[in-house]
């Protein structure tokens, strides 16, 4: 495993396509100059197309080593090709829900793509991510079982999520963004209920877009474990710099939420990335989120020393000793264990209620 600053670093340069105004000929000289390390890791991030987009049209692509240039040719013919499988399943999908009366909104990747992509077929996605009220779950799976997909509910998700598979579509089906019990509040009723359309599909507002980057990864990916991606680096770069932010009205929900930590470290992780312009912006955001000296200072520790990352075959160490830290108050982190037994205890009776078994 790379040592954290030269991760750092490698990840700083594979996200260069991501960078406001970037230069197509920096970018060019960091993928001759770094090799064959750094177009794996590039291809294995799936940044491969957005890179791919960045030369093409400069005319640098056809200067760089030949078999270089297959491989980005090759992700972006690949993540055009998922791409439009996934769109059409998805216009699909918006007039099932539509025709049933069932309100929906798409998130995550296959949201952000539409709308901060030069091309939404540069942006990878492994699944479509649908949020819908609790009340519709089942609804809503019958409308996908009667579609033709199959179902694979996982105990350990069963009680916020399930996946519906049709072919080399996924469709993960939440009716909360987070396990019940992460938010102090649930969000969901909310969040449906200020979506907007965006390229003929619902997604979440510009506001939820970015609560939802600052949050779900921090306890679905742990910040900046290898779970999380650059490709999410990525979007939450190009949203900033693309897309109004009124983050008073961000923080206010964060607040209610209970999870302004949980935005604080995930913000601090993103500035570790970002270009000098683009870490500026995200200065005074983090002032107004930041936790306790002492409990700031122990988050901190974990993101500069990689623990995620180390202790990634440890996950109750990391659930403990990390995303426990990321709630706001120890009320609330009690909120969310007591949320995670009940989750466990009611496994059945959640998935009797998706399913109508």
């Amino acid at each position: 495993m790379d040592a954290p600053a030269t991760r750092l670093k490698i990840d700083q340069h594979a996200l260069l396509p991501a960078a406001a105004q970037a230069d197509p000929v920096a970018c060019r000289a960091a993928l001759v100059n770094g090799g064959s390390h750094l177009l794996d890791r590039i291809l294995a991030q799936d940044l491969g197309a957005l890179w791919h987009h960045r030369l093409q049209p400069n005319g640098l692509l056809d200067s760089l080593p030949p078999n270089t240039i297959d491989a980005l040719r090759q992700a972006r013919r690949a993540a055009t090709a998922g791409y439009l499988v996934q769109r059409a399943a998805l216009e699909r999908l918006d007039q099932l829900f539509e025709t049933e009366g069932i309100p929906y909104l798409v998130m995550k990747g296959a949201h952000v793509r539409e709308c901060v992509y030069p091309d939404p077929a540069l942006r990878p996605s492994s699944d479509i991510d649908i949020l819908i009220a609790p009340s519709d779950r089942r609804r809503a799976a019958r409308v996908l079982l009667d579609a033709g997909y199959t179902v694979h509910p996982e105990p350990t998700n069963i009680s916020h999520e399930a996946t519906f598979s049709r072919g080399p579509v996924d469709i993960d089906l939440h009716w909360h963004i987070l396990r019940p019990g992460r938010t102090r509040i649930d969000v969901t009723p909310e969040l449906l209920a200020r979506r907007q359309r965006t390229n003929g599909i619902w997604g979440l507002s510009d506001n939820d877009t970015l609560f939802l980057m600052l949050t779900h990864p921090a306890f679905a990916k742990y910040v900046c474990s290898p779970n999380m991606g650059l490709g999410r680096v990525a979007d939450f770069l190009l949203w900033v710099q693309q897309r109004p932010v009124n983050w008073p009205a961000v923080l206010q929900l964060l607040d209610r939420a209970g999870l302004k930590t949980a935005a604080w470290t995930m913000l601090n992780w993103y500035r570790m990335l970002a270009a000098a312009n683009e870490a500026a912006v995200l200065n005074a955001w983090i002032g107004n989120a930041r936790p306790g000296r002492l409990r700031a200072a122990y988050l901190h520790h974990w993101l500069v020393n990689d623990l995620p990352s180390r202790w990634l075959n440890r996950p109750i160490l990391i659930q403990l000793g990390f995303t426990l830290a990321l709630h706001d108050r120890p009320g609330d982190a009690m909120h969310a264990l007591k949320g995670l037994l009940k989750a466990r205890k009611h496994r059945l009776h959640d998935r009797q209620l998706l399913l109508g078994e």
